[in-house]
C-alpha cells in the first residue's frame, strides 16, 4: 500500500513539474506593443494568464494574422480555460504614437483581468 501511495505520489510531482516548464513565468515575455505581437510567428507559443479562474494555458500560434487578433483595440480574446470574454484595449493616451501605447484585457467591469505572455523557446 505504502508503495502505490509512493508512486502516485511520485508520478503526480513529475506531472506538476512537466506543467511548470511552461508556467515558469521567468521564460515569459509579457507581450504589452503591438509591435510584439506582430513578431509572433506560426509555432510560437503563447500563455494566457488569466485573472478570473486563475489559470495559465498554453496555446500554439497558427499564423500572424491570429496573432494580430490579439491586439485589435475593441477585439474581444477568450480564455481558453473558463471561457471568459476579455476586451482588447489600448492604454495610454490616444493621440500618442502606437509604439508608446499598451494592450491589456480588461472583463466588463474594465478591471484589467488577462494578460497574454510568449513563452521563450529553450535553449
Amino acid at each position: 500500500m505504502k508503495t502505490k501511495s509512493s508512486l502516485l505520489l511520485l508520478a503526480s510531482l513529475l506531472a506538476g513539474a512537466a506543467s511548470l516548464a511552461f508556467a515558469d513565468p521567468q521564460n515569459w515575455e509579457t507581450l504589452r506593443k503591438e509591435a510584439q505581437f506582430k513578431q509572433l510567428k506560426s509555432g510560437d507559443k503563447i500563455v494566457y494568464v488569466c485573472n478570473q479562474c486563475q489559470t495559465v494555458t498554453e496555446k500554439v500560434i497558427g499564423s500572424t494574422t491570429e496573432a494580430m487578433d490579439h491586439c485589435k483595440e475593441g477585439a474581444t480574446v477568450v480564455c481558453p480555460s473558463c471561457k471568459t470574454k476579455v476586451r482588447v484595449v489600448m492604454k495610454g493616451p490616444p493621440k500618442n504614437p502606437m509604439p508608446t501605447r499598451e494592450v491589456i484585457y480588461t472583463n466588463d467591469k474594465g478591471e484589467e483581468c488577462l494578460f497574454i505572455a510568449k513563452v521563450a523557446e529553450k535553449k
